[in-house]
């Protein structure tokens, strides 16, 4: 099954030393849920949140398209942010075997 495909239907993937889930988020004072991007690093044995932007949209299931799609773009363009400049750098190298 496709990686991304299998993010939508299952809410996450594991590659590497990485577990990858969709999760919402609720910021202050603001009744709308956010998609986000939650990866645990087994090697810190911590989690983190990609800080990259997600555009929200007009449904849930748009939300979580479109936080794959970030994800997508994250493999291609090699910009993540989460926080750790070393974390992100061994992240974005495990997501290279997703997008070929």
């Amino acid at each position: 099954m496709d990686w991304k495909k299998r993010l939508l239907e299952d809410g996450f993937i594991e590659v590497g030393p990485f577990r990858v889930e969709l999760t919402l988020d609720q910021t202050f004072m603001d009744l709308e849920y956010l998609p986000r991007i939650a990866v645990y690093d087994e090697v810190t044995w911590a989690w983190y949140v990609l800080r990259n932007p997600i555009p929200k949209g007009e449904t849930l299931d748009e939300s979580w398209k479109n936080a794959v799609e970030v994800l997508e773009s994250v493999c291609r363009q090699e910009n993540a942010d989460l926080g750790d400049r070393d974390v992100s750098r061994r992240f974005i190298e495990a997501l290279k075997s997703l997008c070929p």
